[in-house]
């Protein structure tokens, strides 16, 4: 009786340090190409004109499961944000929120005391955006959704115990879908006389704190 008890022990300690919790916070550099000719073309003029590339700040969890030894399979949610502040009127902005759940698959090489993964994955993409605009008092409130892919490399070292420094880089494929107000009308670009997208590609790299469970 002793050694079934001791062998379902080891079971569940085994079972319950295969699992992975991470939280992270980051800097991403992000292309929105319809955004960026949208945001120059109205509100930012000469050396106040946006580049190609904006900066945005991320947070983000994961949690992972070990499969195998060399494979994990791990759940993610992470939060960008950035915001716009017009250069010719002032208080006006466009700001927007985005969410990326993602499924991702990792191949995991594991050493004493640190763990480097390799992997990517597939989710959908929601985006909350807001715009105060001089043509208008309101706030106007924009949404879309979308699907996105990414890319990660990261790299875990020991803190003592089940704790973990975490740094990641990532690479992200977005194409977010055209925004539209609540009524379901679409936010027509007066550049492309199309709906207006928030569809970009990223850079980013990410710092956090991982647990063994």
């Amino acid at each position: 009786m002793k050694k079934i008890l001791l062998l379902v022990f080891i079971s569940v300690v085994s079972l319950q340090a295969q699992w992975e919790v991470r939280g992270s916070m980051g800097l991403n550099v992000v292309s929105m190409p319809d955004l960026k000719d949208y945001l120059n073309t109205n509100y930012f003029l000469g050396n106040d004109r946006l580049s190609q590339f904006s900066p945005s700040v991320e947070a983000g969890v994961e949690v992972g499961y070990q499969l195998e030894e060399q494979y994990q399979l791990a759940c993610e949610l992470s939060y960008e944000y950035n915001s716009f502040t017009y250069t010719i009127v002032s208080g006006s902005s466009f700001s927007y929120n985005l969410l990326q759940p993602s499924l991702l698959g990792y191949y995991t090489i594991n050493g004493k005391g640190f763990q480097f993964k390799f992997g990517g994955g597939i989710g959908p993409r929601f985006v909350f955006a807001s715009e105060t605009s001089p043509y208008t008092t309101s706030l106007l409130k924009y949404s879309s959704t979308g699907f996105g892919l990414v890319g990660k490399v990261d790299g875990i070292t020991s803190l003592g115990g089940n704790f973990f420094a975490y740094v990641g880089l990532d690479l992200r494929y977005n194409r977010n879908g055209n925004l539209s107000d609540s009524g379901g009308k679409e936010k027509i670009s007066n550049v492309t006389d199309a709906a207006l997208n928030l569809n970009s590609v990223s850079v980013g790299i990410k710092v956090g704190v991982a647990v063994n469970l």
